[in-house]
C-alpha cells in the first residue's frame, strides 16, 4: 500500500511536469511566432519604403513587353529545333578540348580544325540563326515560378549558351578560312545572346551571360591574335562597352529576394511543406520528406516568419551596398555577415546564393568586357596611324571617349607596352597592379600576382602556323595569354531546361 502511494505520486508529478514542460513548449512557439511575425512586419515595411515595387508581380511587370520579331529569346527555341546533332562538344581523339594549350596567336592545328568541322557539319540552318542574334540586341522571357521557387525551370539558358557554343567554333573557322572580319562580326551576335537574358530576376541566368560573356571577350581577343579585321571594328567595340554596362548583379539580386520572399510566404502558408525544403536540404531535389522531416518541419513552423525577416533584412543589406562605387563594394560585402544556421535563420543559411562570389563575378565580367572594347579602340588607333598609342591618353575622343574604370580600384584601366605587342588591363581580384602580367592557365583568374586584361599583338606576331601539335603551354612571346576569367558555371539540368 505504501509502494503505491509512492508509485501514484511519482506518477502524479511526472504528469505535472509533462503538462509544465508541453505547456512552456506551446508558450515558446507561440512567443517565437508572435515575435517573429512582428519583426517581419516591420523589415517588409522597411522594404517596402525603400524600394516600393520589390515584389515579384512587380518586377515582372516593369520588365514592360516586347514585340515577337524583336525577341531575341524566341530566337532560342528556333535554333534548337533546327540544331542537327546535341551537344556541340568538338573534342580531340584524346579527348581533350579542341582550344586546349592552344597559343592565342597561332593556328589551330590540322586535328582540331577537323574535329570543329566534323561538330559543325549538318548545322548550316542552326548557324544561321544564331547569326541572325546581332540583328537582335533584346530579350524577354516569361517564367512560371512554381511554389516552391527553387524547382522553377529555365527552359532556354543552356541552349543560350549553346548558341555561344556555335558562333565561337564558326568564328574559329572563318579566321582559318582567312576572314577575320567575318569572324569579328559573330562577336556582337554572341554579346546579343547573352544580353537576350537580361533582366531576368535569377542569379543562373546572371552567370550563364557573364558566361557568354566572356566567350565573346576571349573571342575577340583571338581574332585578333589570328588576323587584320578590317571592318566593323567600331561596332564590335560599342557592343563590348555597352555590355558592360549591363546589370548582372544588383537586378537579379531584387530578383533572389522576391523569389525568397515568395517561398517563405508559401511555407508560413502551408502551401509549400516546410518538410519538403528539409529533405532538399539534405539530399537531391526529389528527395522525398520522411518522418524526421515532418517532425522537424512542424517543430520549425513558428521560427519561419523570423527567418524571413532575417532573410530580407540580409539581402536589403546586399542590395544597399550595390548602390556603392564598384571599387568599394566588395570589402562593403565581405562585412556581411552570413546568418548562422540555427533557429529563426536556418533557411536563410540554407538558401541564400553565395552572393559575395557572385558580385566577384560581376566584377571581373565588367573589367573584362571594358578592357576588350578598350583594347579594340587601341586596335583602331593601330590600323589608322600604323602604330600603338604611347598611352590610353593618346586616344582621340572619337575613338574612345573617356577610359572605362577599373571596377576592382575605380582607377583607370592601364595599358603596358610589352615585347610583341600591347595588353590593356584591370588590377583583377587581387587589386595589385601587377604591370599587366596576366594568368597562364584557365581557371587562375583569382591567383595573386596576375591581372586581368586583354592582349593585342603586333602584326608580325599573329597569326603563326601551328607547331606539330597544334598547342603549346604559353604564347609564343613573352607573356602569358589571357584567359577567361571565369569559372564555368555548373548547372542542374532536367527534363524540360536548367533547374533555377
Amino acid at each position: 500500500m505504501f509502494r503505491n502511494r509512492w508509485v501514484r505520486r511519482i506518477g502524479t508529478t511526472l504528469g505535472v511536469l509533462f503538462l509544465v514542460a508541453l505547456v512552456a513548449f506551446y508558450y515558446i512557439r507561440n512567443k517565437a511566432g508572435q515575435q517573429g511575425r512582428e519583426r517581419l512586419r516591420a523589415v517588409v515595411a522597411a522594404t517596402d519604403a525603400a524600394d516600393p515595387h520589390w515584389r515579384l508581380d512587380d518586377l515582372d511587370a516593369a520588365r514592360g513587353n516586347l514585340p515577337d520579331d524583336r525577341n531575341s529569346a524566341l530566337l532560342v527555341p528556333r535554333f534548337r529545333a533546327a540544331l542537327a546533332t546535341s551537344p556541340i562538344m568538338p573534342v580531340r581523339p584524346d579527348k581533350s578540348e579542341v582550344m586546349d594549350g592552344v597559343a592565342v596567336n597561332r593556328q589551330l592545328d590540322a586535328e582540331g580544325a577537323a574535329a570543329i568541322d566534323d561538330a559543325l557539319a549538318g548545322n548550316d540552318a542552326a548557324i544561321a540563326v544564331a547569326r541572325s542574334f546581332k540583328d537582335f540586341p533584346r530579350g524577354l522571357r516569361r517564367y512560371t515560378i512554381t511554389p516552391d521557387v527553387l524547382g522553377t525551370m529555365l527552359p532556354d539558358v543552356q541552349e543560350t549558351r549553346t548558341v555561344c557554343v556555335v558562333l565561337d567554333l564558326e568564328a574559329e573557322r572563318l579566321s582559318r578560312d582567312g576572314r577575320p572580319g567575318a569572324a569579328l562580326q559573330l562577336v556582337p551576335a554572341m554579346v546579343n545572346a547573352a544580353r537576350s537574358m537580361d533582366g531576368e530576376p535569377f542569379v543562373i541566368s546572371a552567370l550563364v551571360r557573364i558566361a557568354i560573356d566572356a566567350v565573346a571577350v576571349k573571342r575577340a581577343e583571338r581574332t585578333l591574335a589570328l588576323g587584320v579585321p578590317r571592318g566593323g571594328l567600331a561596332e564590335v567595340q560599342a557592343r563590348l562597352l555597352n555590355e558592360a554596362e549591363g546589370d548582372v548583379f544588383a537586378t537579379p539580386l531584387r530578383g533572389e529576394r522576391a523569389c525568397l520572399d515568395r517561398l517563405f510566404t508559401n511555407l508560413r502558408a502551408g502551401t509549400v511543406p516546410t518538410s519538403t525544403i528539409l529533405a532538399m536540404a539534405g539530399g537531391s531535389a526529389s528527395a522525398t520528406p520522411g518522418i524526421e522531416h515532418q517532425l522537424a518541419g512542424w517543430a520549425y513552423r513558428p521560427f519561419l516568419a523570423n527567418d524571413q525577416a532575417v532573410c530580407l533584412e540580409t539581402v536589403n543589406r546586399y542590395i544597399a551596398v550595390a548602390q556603392l562605387p564598384e571599387h568599394e563594394q566588395r570589402a562593403a560585402f565581405r562585412a556581411i555577415p552570413l546568418p548562422p544556421r540555427t533557429q529563426g535563420s536556418l533557411f536563410t543559411n540554407l538558401l541564400l546564393p553565395a552572393f559575395n562570389k557572385v558580385h566577384d563575378a560581376s566584377l571581373r565580367h565588367r573589367a573584362a568586357l571594358r578592357c576588350a572594347g578598350t583594347a579594340v579602340a587601341v586596335e583602331r588607333f593601330r590600323q589608322k596611324h600604323d602604330r600603338w598609342p604611347d598611352s590610353l591618353a593618346d586616344l582621340p575622343g572619337d575613338l574612345l571617349p573617356a577610359i572605362p574604370l577599373d571596377p576592382f580600384d575605380g582607377q583607370p584601366l592601364r595599358y603596358v607596352r610589352r615585347a610583341g605587342g600591347v595588353t590593356v588591363y584591370s588590377v583583377g581580384p587581387d587589386e595589385v597592379d601587377d604591370g599587366g602580367k596576366l594568368p597562364e592557365q584557365r581557371g587562375d583568374w583569382n591567383k595573386p600576382g596576375t591581372d586581368l586584361g586583354f592582349r593585342l599583338f603586333d602584326p608580325d606576331h599573329r597569326g603563326l602556323p601551328a607547331n606539330e601539335t597544334g598547342r603549346l603551354s604559353q604564347s609564343v612571346t613573352p607573356g602569358a595569354t589571357f584567359q577567361l576569367p571565369f569559372p564555368r558555371v555548373n548547372e542542374k539540368s532536367a527534363p524540360g531546361g536548367t533547374r533555377r
